[in-house]
């Protein structure tokens, strides 16, 4: 097809910065950019997924990559916030529109100005400098989510933002709405970065009044999250919603235009500080083993990145210790099916744990039976 294609956004950045960090091929065809995709998508027997309003589609690659194709376009937002109304443009036009001077150059791919660098706005000089330049000056009142890409980079490159672009940003930090669903998307993006926690701390240094300003703290909060997660036995969670539950004040994780799951996994992790100290007054192995196993398993990986002692080895050894009997065994010694079954494997499970019974079975079983018949008389 006769039309100029050209890779946009954060491959041509990182491109020139020589990394790879670009997960995504973002492609603008100054064209039918639906009828590109679809001929891809058949060339390459993958699925396209098209958006007609936005005159946008995404290639599903294997092992979980896309290529994205837009339409060369102008667009306008008709409030804060909203989703923008876009109309077909020329390539010029549509870096005009993006975020930031830095993801605002394109690599002509076809055409006679194939392999052509397009920079109108300044963003090889920006990356020279280290700097992270909004392209407008109501940049963060037109698309609030911005604020965090912005700091977002700011932290992943290790740059700085320009003055204006500071200004604007600490302007339009105090009302960034968490209850928004892109800022919620952004938020998770933010959160799943290595350096998440420089970031967040860049947002509540610039105002956002519901992250944690405290980016050492936090750093090493993420680190010792991400090191707990890889014990042997731990369990598997999400780790941006942890990180979500340390760097977001509760009554804004709850607000979070989130996955109910998310909300529910950060809320969690905030209760790792009430775990702790219960923790550090259980004497026997059987009580620490009766509090994890009520615990949430992100509030004990969180109160186990912050110090407590106990929970590794818990999830290594004590978790899934197994009796050598069961209540049929109970049954057959002639304890009465109900609940004193399980308040008798409950005692020899106690006795197994705090090393008053070893695993020899009958001697598990005369605990049990002591416990149930207790419990029954």
């Amino acid at each position: 097809m006769d039309v100029p294609v050209s890779l946009v956004g954060g491959a041509v950045r990182d491109a020139l910065l020589g990394v790879d960090e670009s997960e995504d091929i973002d492609l603008v065809v100054e064209g039918d950019a639906l009828a590109l995709a679809d001929r891809l998508g058949y060339a390459l027997n993958v699925r396209v997924i098209s958006h007609g309003r936005f005159g946008t589609a995404v290639l599903e690659l294997p092992h979980e990559r896309w290529i994205d194709l837009a339409m060369a376009r102008r667009e306008r937002y008709t409030h804060p916030g909203s989703l923008p109304v876009v109309e077909p443009g020329a390539l010029v036009d549509d870096l005009a529109r993006r975020d930031f001077t830095v993801n605002a150059m394109a690599y002509r791919l076809t055409g006679p100005q194939a392999g052509e660098l397009v920079d109108p706005l300044g963003g090889r000089a920006d990356l020279e400098a280290g700097v992270i330049r909004a392209l407008r000056d109501d940049s963060f009142v037109e698309d609030p989510t911005r604020l965090l890409r912005a700091v977002r980079y700011a932290a992943r490159l290790g740059f700085s933002l320009d003055a204006a672009t500071e200004a604007a940003a600490r302007a339009s930090a105090p009302d960034l709405d968490i209850t928004s669903a892109r800022v919620g998307d952004e938020l998770r993006r933010l959160l799943c970065e290595p350096t998440a926690a420089s970031a967040v701390a860049l947002a509540a240094e610039l105002g956002v009044p519901w992250l944690e300003r405290d980016g050492l703290a936090l750093g090493r909060r993420f680190a010792a999250i991400d090191a707990s997660l890889f014990l042997p036995g731990a369990p598997q969670v999400q780790v941006w919603a942890l990180r979500m539950g340390c760097a977001a004040a509760p009554d804004a994780v709850q607000r979070a235009a989130v996955d109910g799951w998310a909300r529910g996994i950060a809320a969690e992790a905030a209760a790792a500080s009430d775990l702790a100290p219960r923790l550090a007054l259980a004497g026997r192995p059987s009580e620490v083993d009766a509090i994890l196993r009520a615990a949430k398993p992100a509030t004990a990986v969180v109160a186990r990145a912050d110090g407590s002692e106990g929970i590794a080895e818990w999830w290594a050894t004590m978790r899934d210790v197994r009796l050598a009997i069961s209540g049929e065994d109970l049954v057959a010694a002639g304890v009465a099916p109900g609940p004193a079954i399980g308040r008798g494997l409950a005692a020899a499970r106690v006795a197994l744990l705090d090393a008053e019974v070893d695993g020899d079975a009958a001697a598990q079983l005369a605990i049990a039976c002591a416990a149930a018949m207790r419990t029954t008389g």
